[in-house]
């Protein structure tokens, strides 16, 4: 078993061992054999509380298999991904959540995200394991991010930061953000600049101008990979890949300025908000 060593709320305890042949790895993850971390998340029975869930990948059929136990529980979610798994223990959370007469967790569950697959530590552990690069898929989609972020970043050089004034109560509070109510009566966070912006919206239709927001999006019926829903203010990162403008601030605040997609360094002021007057410009950079 490897040293441990915390990464946030991930606790890595074995890093396992490389089977370089699929589906063991795709062009997004390397899922290796004997991998365990312990992630801490909401409790079942009190999802007021959080408890650590054992994560691992095993074998099953020559295929990697996925399992998250509650260990205190002794419940053990199986299936063939990692948000098969992360969907079940979800699904009993909201049924708790149910019969206390509580709203449920609306969260969409990322389920590599949650077995540590996301975390820049863990991944480069894992990338260690495949010193010769035999996981190809993986890596020449690596290099496709790498050379992206490149072609980017010399199209849009990085910028001197401006300070930004301290907001009060905006960023210490502590607030079940799956809560709907105590979420859009105090939340100040990032995720309330999506429920901000939804609010502007209506606010703009009532005065007739939301055909203009939406004529001017070149991607109305894209859907956002973060909220799953359809796309509002669509943002391009130097990778190639596209959210919601707001969907972005909160994902990149959350996960301390990486990338949810390719895992590296990204910051709010490298997006570029893609209208039809610079459609042309980007549209062959994005990845589908």
């Amino acid at each position: 078993m490897a040293n441990r060593s915390k990464v946030k709320h991930v606790e890595l305890l074995s890093i396992g061992t490389l089977v370089a042949k699929q589906p063991w790895y795709n062009a997004g993850y390397i899922f290796p054999q004997g991998f365990s971390v312990l992630v801490e998340y909401k409790d079942i029975k009190d999802p007021d509380s959080k408890t650590p869930y054992l994560c691992e990948i095993s074998e099953k059929a020559e295929k990697p298999w996925f399992k998250v136990t509650h260990q205190a529980l002794e419940l053990t979610f199986s299936g063939k991904s990692p948000t098969a798994c992360w969907k079940q223990v979800l699904d009993m959370i909201n049924e708790t959540l149910k019969n206390k007469g509580r709203p449920v967790v609306r969260t969409q569950v990322a389920g590599p995200e949650y077995f540590g697959l996301n975390d820049p530590l863990i991944v480069g552990k894992i990338e260690e394991l495949d010193p010769k690069r035999l996981c190809q898929n993986y890596w020449t989609e690596k290099e496709n991010i790498l050379k992206a972020r490149e072609v980017y970043e010399n199209l849009h050089p990085k910028k001197e930061k401006r300070p930004r004034k301290k907001r009060r109560n905006s960023s210490d509070l502590e607030v079940d953000l799956n809560n709907e109510e105590n979420f859009r009566e105090t939340y100040t966070g990032a995720w309330s600049t999506i429920q901000r912006k939804d609010r502007y919206l209506k606010r703009l239709e009532t005065l007739g101008h939301e055909a203009v927001i939406q004529e001017d999006n070149p991607m109305p019926h894209y859907e956002d990979p973060i909220t799953m829903q359809a796309v509002v203010v669509p943002a391009l990162s130097p990778y190639g890949h596209v959210a919601g403008y707001y969907s972005w601030c909160q994902a990149l605040k959350e996960s301390s300025g990486f990338c949810p997609f390719t895992k590296m360094p990204l910051t709010v002021e490298r997006l570029i908000k893609l209208t039809k007057q610079n459609w042309h410009l980007y549209k062959d950079f994005i990845k589908y």
